[in-house]
């Protein structure tokens, strides 16, 4: 069955960054803060006059589970730029610092969810996550998978909503987990490009 989704996947292959988008139109649901979370500062590349750094490299303005410390003179970019997780109707579970997983905005008023799994937590097996993206894709939604690569290189993705459709239509937690986990596989054995970017910071 694996063949399957990887036969598909050099057509929807993804190269591009998270996000460098430089204005965001969603508004955010209120009351619901980024708090300590900080995953955006580190895996979102930038390349701006001010501010320049690689994909996966923690921004040095950025204080670890603390935030911004130039967070009153940051770019325009990060001002603007902010995940799902602060857009969307989900639990607090999806926080990515908590869930492992980015909610990237770039797509969503096309039709497209993609998930992209920073690192392989515990909830990727749990009911929460199994049930919200059985009813995105019962919605309708394009389900995209996207995993990083090392510092300094371009995440990948391709699309899964089919791959995963009859493990949610079924409700069948195990062959959910099962497709989940083979599809990260293959993501996790592709070749990742560099993402050219040189570190630079000059915010002041």
């Amino acid at each position: 069955h694996i063949q399957g989704f990887w036969a598909g996947f050099d057509s929807v292959r993804d190269s591009a960054p998270p996000a460098l988008t430089e204005y965001m139109s969603l508004p955010l649901l209120p009351g619901r803060e980024c708090g300590g979370c900080v995953e955006c500062c580190r895996v979102i590349p930038l390349s701006l006059p001010e501010l320049s750094k690689p994909t996966g490299e923690l921004c040095a303005y950025c204080v670890d589970g603390a935030g911004c410390s130039v967070h009153a003179i940051r770019p325009q970019t990060c001002r603007t730029w902010f995940c799902l997780w602060r857009v969307v109707e989900v639990s607090d579970d999806w926080r990515p610092d908590r869930s492992g997983v980015i909610l990237r905005p770039d797509g969503l008023e096309e039709g497209r969810m993609t998930l992209f799994v920073l690192r392989r937590s515990d909830f990727l097996a749990s009911q929460a996550f199994r049930e919200t993206v059985a009813h995105w894709i019962a919605q309708g939604f394009e389900i995209g998978l996207s995993v990083p690569g090392p510092v300094g290189t371009l995440p990948v993705r391709a699309v899964v909503t089919d791959w995963l459709r009859p493990a949610t239509e079924a409700d069948d937690p195990a062959v959910f987990e099962a497709r989940l986990t083979a599809a990260l596989d293959q993501l996790d054995a592709h070749e990742f490009e560099p993402d050219g970017v040189i570190a630079r910071y000059a915010v002041a």
